[in-house]
């Protein structure tokens, strides 16, 4: 067996969800066949690609490797195919739909919505280091919609010739772990978290991390200590108590790992959605904003973190 294109998307997938079950609905494939497809591809490369936990599945030395020429690799693919498939393709059709984000909660809820609303449109998911790269792609017409993390008091323009939707705003949290001395606490001031170890992941969003700086000089500290980190084994480090993260609000819970509000809302974060002015997507976008914002309520409303933090907000 050769190493394909599905390969890659299959250990993009298991690393992106964190386990094997949530990869599979990613996928749209049955557990078991997930299952079978990661150890056949294991059997090749000659070694495990994931470590399996209470946590989730965490990358190995073997598995950071491949996911580091995945995205790469799979990437190169679809801008090749996509143009092919365009050359001969109606005009005022969508033939092929090009998304586009950078991680979070919500990237593969875009990759949903779009793909129920659009049953006949082959859709893809490219996910961006940064806001600023996304943005550039989206402005080289190389996606066709974006799902984009913006930050009140930081703002990144959006380029000309894109419609700007913004979805939610919502505060930052933090993850740490469950036996944290803190983690009792309904809401977590800033300043009780200035000795901790920071893991802000491999992201190469400048804007967040100003951000993030800015509002710990404001609580009367600076962050010393923050070691960068694949995104992927955050969650698992943190669960074993080796530090702490800020999170979006909508972030899920999983074993021995907690999602807590910061006191007084120090950080925030604008969800919004980007397309061209043109159609055929100006004609199909605002479906996949109302969707998408359908999603993120329902996910909202699972999180005991979020709900309790908006039922105080909203208490008179």
């Amino acid at each position: 067996m050769d190493l394909e294109i599905r390969h890659l998307r299959v250990v993009s997938a298991i690393a992106e969800t964190g386990s094997i079950s949530r990869a599979s609905v990613l996928l749209g494939h049955s557990q078991p066949a997930v299952t079978g497809q990661l150890q056949r591809i294991e059997r090749l490369l000659g070694g495990p690609l994931f470590t399996r936990g209470g946590s989730g599945a965490t990358p190995t030395a073997l598995g950071a490797i491949v996911l580091s020429h995945a995205q790469m690799i799979t990437g190169l693919h679809d801008d090749l195919m996509r143009d092919v498939r365009r050359r001969d393709a109606d005009e005022t059709g969508l033939t092929t739909l090009r998304l586009g984000a950078t991680a979070g909660p919500m990237a593969a809820a875009l990759m949903t919505v779009s793909k129920q609303l659009l049953p006949d449109t082959e859709v893809s998911l490219h996910l961006s280091d940064s806001d600023e790269a996304l943005l550039e792609l989206l402005a080289e017409s190389r996606l066709e919609i974006g799902l984009s993390a913006d930050y009140p008091g930081y703002e990144l323009p959006a380029p000309d010739g894109l419609t700007e939707a913004v979805l939610v705003v919502e505060p930052v949290f933090v993850l740490l772990a469950k036996d944290h001395p803190l983690a009792d606490r309904p809401e977590i001031p800033l300043a009780a978290l200035a000795g901790e170890q920071w893991l802000p992941g491999d992201g190469k969003d400048i804007r967040m991390r100003a951000m993030f700086r800015d509002a710990c000089r404001r609580a009367g500290f600076t962050p010393r200590r923050i070691q960068q980190t694949h995104a992927s084994v955050v969650f698992s480090l943190i669960s074993q108590g080796y530090g702490v993260s800020l999170c979006r609000a909508i972030t899920v819970e999983r074993e021995n790992a907690v999602v807590r509000p910061l006191a007084g809302d120090p950080m925030w974060v604008r969800e919004r959605l980007l397309w061209p002015d043109t159609d055929p997507v100006a004609q199909r976008a605002p479906r996949i904003r109302d969707a998408l914002l359908a999603a993120y309520r329902t996910q909202a409303d699972a999180v005991p973190a979020y709900r309790a933090w908006r039922d105080r907000r909203d208490r008179p």
